[in-house]
């Protein structure tokens, strides 16, 4: 038996988030509900951690049913408190979906765990949504039911997967949950908080900027690290970084450090693209915009999940999400703006070139397919200057509204002196 300290430390959870319901009255009585789902994930420790059942053995579903208890709480909870963001939920559903259908359920001994496991799936990323939507609780369930995700699918990657060095992000992010989720019960007697809208505005240039300069950087240290002879960018497709086998190393560097960077890329569109709605005006431009956005963020994440050497079908779909959802959200921003904060020449400059680098990339695809032109450096150069192109846009719009709050900002306080 392993991990048997996991049934002293939740206990102690449990009793300081116990006081705090009772000691706060009639505000913390709906916690209670919350309470329970953090209990219920002792069943779950006490199965796949302490017992360490494994996978094919009635003890690991009977785990994943109390995770699965425990979501369920959570979910019933935060539904009276918060409204969920369904883009998310889809953007998550979206890409999950593809691990499971690509790598995961090939992988599982029976169809009973399959289905147990995507009931499961589909739980979490509910709960997540919930917590990730319009509410005034405590930012702490917001991270702490995401760490939480972020836990159960390094387990999938290291337990089911076989996909090795990720135990001790495991361990290091399930804690990290169940202390931020206690946090948020203790924080059952604070104020309602104020809205966030401000305040996320004001962060979403800083995702693009920081987070997006966060990524290149990922991807050109998988570049240095790629194994044997180097990484030529006009000669290979930026997806050869990704793969799970490179040049008879199984998971090289480059294959963590592609997927952190185009998981982060994913992080940083889904922050920054709610921010662009203030640019449109039309519910169904406004629309078309969010859902393309989390369209966007979706297939960045699904090529993370599975490498071009895993299953060439499912990472195109990565794609194909990627580039359709950025074309979604492209589109309406170049066409008739309210009031134009960024000039008509500017807007369909970036839309013209990307359109024809675009078409160029087709082009080359076919001329290849008919035997015309070689692939390389063609197809791969030509892809580098699409991803270049999309991130410079993205990094033009965010220091566009970085501008147009700072003056916002400075207006207000003009008026209050």
């Amino acid at each position: 038996m392993t991990n048997l300290w996991l049934l002293g430390f939740t206990p102690l959870l449990l009793l300081a988030t116990a006081v705090a319901i009772m000691r706060g009255g009639r505000p913390c009585r709906p916690y209670g509900l919350a309470w329970c789902g953090l209990a219920a994930t002792m069943i779950g420790d006490y199965f796949l951690a302490v017992r360490g059942a494994p996978l094919h053995s009635d003890g690991f579903l009977y785990g994943v049913a109390g995770f699965s208890l425990a979501h369920l709480c959570w979910i019933v909870f935060l539904r009276r408190h918060a409204a969920w963001n369904p883009r998310l939920a889809f953007a998550l559903a979206f890409s999950f979906g593809v691990l499971f259908a690509a790598r995961v359920i090939p992988a599982l001994p029976s169809h009973r765990l399959a289905w147990a496991l995507s009931a499961y799936a589909l739980l979490s990323i509910l709960s997540v949504s919930f917590a990730c939507g319009v509410h005034r609780l405590s930012r702490a369930w917001r991270y702490g039911l995401c760490a939480l995700l972020f836990s159960d699918a390094m387990i999938v990657f290291g337990q089911i997967l076989c996909v090795p060095h990720l135990s001790k992000a495991v361990g290091v992010s399930y804690l990290a949950s169940l202390v931020l989720i206690a946090v948020a019960i203790l924080r059952c007697g604070c104020g309602p908080r104020p809205s966030e809208r401000l305040r996320q505005l004001r962060a979403a240039p800083h995702a693009v900027l920081w987070g997006g300069t966060a990524a290149m950087l990922l991807f050109l240290a998988a570049m240095a690290f790629y194994p044997g002879g180097g990484y030529n960018p006009c000669m290979r497709m930026l997806s050869v970084l990704g793969r799970t086998r490179l040049n008879g190393i199984d998971y090289p560097v480059c294959h963590y450090l592609f997927a952190a960077g185009l998981a982060l890329s994913a992080w940083a569109a889904a922050r920054f693209y709610p921010a662009l709605a203030c640019f449109v005006k039309g519910t169904h431009k406004k629309t078309a915009l969010l859902w393309g956005g989390a369209l966007n963020a979706a297939g960045l994440l699904a090529i993370a999940f599975v490498p071009e050497n895993v299953n060439g079908f499912y990472h195109n779909v990565g794609c194909f999400a990627a580039v359709g959802g950025g074309a979604l959200v492209l589109i309406p921003l170049t066409l008739n703006q309210p009031r134009p904060r960024v000039g008509a020449a500017a807007r369909w400059s970036w839309l013209v070139w990307c359109c024809v680098l675009v078409a160029v990339f087709e082009a080359f695809l076919l001329a290849h397919r008919f035997k015309l032109l070689p692939f390389k450096p063609y197809v791969p150069t030509c892809q580098k200057l699409l991803i270049l192109t999309f991130s410079a846009w993205l990094g033009f719009y965010a220091v566009v509204l970085h501008r147009l709050l700072r003056k916002r900002m400075a207006a207000s306080r003009c008026l209050h002196t």
